[in-house]
């Protein structure tokens, strides 16, 4: 079977590939920037070079069987300004918009294009739990995965299934672990703001292997929540972290703390989501890591023998 990548440079897609070529996928990943596919194991991978504004080259896609977008600007690491806010939404539009314009046209003709969205969807609900039923919110991020989302479902005919894949935190050995367990190692770690706030988070492990079941299960259509089946809280997670790595977790972050270096930022970090992957469970998908205990200690063993 034949994938096209979109995004296949950032943590997850590089992990994807590795787990799609252990099945024996034929695989082609799409950079604005060849330099970036340091890492990328070619020639197993053919590398495809897009500007994202272009149309996409027709004579390269017409074998492509799925497409994984999984592209759009990090929501972290800066200030929500106007610009990076207007960057975020643009960044993840203009890709699948070129994505779904190259389906209508016939340029690609997948059986099936999943696409990324977040579990910002639901916006900040405090301790409901959450499936893939229930509304959006209305705060800023889940405003951008409803527009994404709405843009990927054009591409939905009798020919193409499309999937949004809600995505939890990623942990894994690059990424939020890593800036995670930073303050721990100099016994400074704590929870973020009340501590009570949810954090749906997903192995990376399991995050590939939910990709991957996607593909090979044609009856999964439509939002489908990529977390781990037991969310936890912040407060949990620190005290994990500290158990894992035999710290204290004793250092909490106040809210306005975190509201004063992230602005609005802020607001994804202490309003959380308790979101479950029902339709997954639903289809029989196990997880190699079901509990945060499992999935850190696993993590953390293998962090410090990097």
């Amino acid at each position: 079977m034949n994938v096209l990548i979109f995004g296949g440079t950032g943590y997850i897609g590089r992990n994807l590939i590795k787990e799609l070529l252990s099945f024996q996928y034929d695989i082609c990943v799409v950079t604005r920037n060849r330099g970036k596919t340091k890492g990328i194991p070619v020639p197993s991978v053919k590398i495809l070079e897009w500007d994202n504004i272009a149309p996409l080259p027709a004579e390269e896609l017409k074998k492509i069987d799925v497409v994984v977008n999984l592209a759009g600007e990090s929501i972290g690491g800066r200030r929500w300004t106007g610009a990076v806010k207007q960057e975020i939404l643009d960044s993840r539009l203009r890709t699948t918009r070129a994505i779904v314009s190259a389906i209508q046209a016939q340029t690609l003709e997948p059986q099936l294009l999943v696409n990324a969205s977040a579990v910002g969807y639901y916006g900040p609900r405090q301790d409901e739990e959450l499936t893939e039923a229930d509304a959006p919110g209305d705060d800023f991020l889940a405003r951008v995965c409803l527009a994404w989302e709405k843009e990927a479902y054009r591409a939905q005919s009798d020919t193409t299934r499309v999937v949004t894949a809600r995505l939890g935190v990623a942990l894994g050995y690059e990424g939020a672990l890593n800036r995670m367990l930073t303050p721990y190692r100099f016994f400074a770690g704590g929870y973020l703001g009340s501590g009570k706030q949810w954090l749906s988070w997903v192995h990376i492990q399991d995050l590939t292997g939910m990709l991957r079941w996607l593909i090979e299960h044609p009856e999964i259509k439509g939002p489908v929540n990529l977390t781990a089946p037991e969310p936890a809280q912040m407060r949990t997670v620190a005290q994990e972290i500290g158990l894992a790595l035999n710290r204290p977790a004793w250092l909490p972050v106040p809210e306005f703390m975190l509201k004063i270096v992230l602005g609005q930022m802020s607001e994804s970090i202490l309003h959380g989501q308790r979101a479950v992957p029902k339709k997954l469970l639903d289809t029989g998908f196990k997880f190699i890591y079901p509990t945060i205990r499992l999935a850190l200690q696993s993590l953390i063993k293998n962090c410090d023998q990097q």
